[in-house]
């Protein structure tokens, strides 16, 4: 699996992406982040329910996956940057 990881973790939206997925496997919503309890409460249910990591791991999969090519290897032309790259 060839992705170039660097690129994507200078990139904020790689970021943003991924804590979405995240937070909404875990089943968040406003009210979760009034209490740390809450919090960690969220978190023990989501560990100990191996489908929703199973899901939350195809989910990541997908959001990872460069939807251009084929399998889940980045383009050649991709493995080459040295930051993310600019639209014109």
């Amino acid at each position: 699996m060839k992705i170039n990881w660097k690129v994507r973790f200078k990139n904020p939206y790689f970021w943003f992406g991924l804590l979405a997925v995240i937070l909404t496997a875990i089943g968040a919503d406003p009210e979760m982040f009034t209490s740390w309890e809450i919090v960690f409460d969220k978190i023990k249910i989501f560990i100990n329910n191996p489908f929703l990591i199973s899901c939350t791991i195809v989910a990541i999969i997908g959001y990872i996956n460069d939807q251009t090519t084929a399998g889940l290897n980045d383009s050649a032309q991709a493995l080459t940057y040295n930051k993310p790259k600019k639209q014109k």
